[in-house]
């Protein structure tokens, strides 16, 4: 699925990973992008592999990235709770079509 659709498709398979993630280890993931996708890897203290859903997208760096190509931004506002944004269609992070998502 692609567009906005895709973005929360992405963020609902997210949700639970990171859930998956907290229930094994205690708490979100921390990091940039390429870094709580590595910790989802297994580069964590338990080397705990959480499985990403099929048909996920990472660039050359590692990064989760949304259906346009441009790596999503993850803020831990606290050990369980993370907020997930996208840049949206225009690809330019932090205007008025980017989608947020806690």
């Amino acid at each position: 699925m692609s567009g906005i659709g895709g973005v929360q498709q992405d963020i609902g398979h997210l949700q639970f990973v990171l859930r998956d993630f907290r229930l094994m280890l205690g708490g979100n993931p921390v990091g940039n992008n390429a870094e709580i996708i590595s910790a989802l890897n297994g580069r964590n203290p338990r080397k705990v592999v959480i499985k990403l859903w099929d048909g996920h997208r990472l660039n050359d760096e590692g990064e989760l990235v949304d259906p346009w190509g441009t790596p999503y931004f993850f803020h831990q506002i606290s050990s369980s709770e993370m907020e997930i944004r996208c840049a949206g269609p225009d690809r330019i992070m932090w205007n008025s079509d980017d989608l947020n998502f806690r």
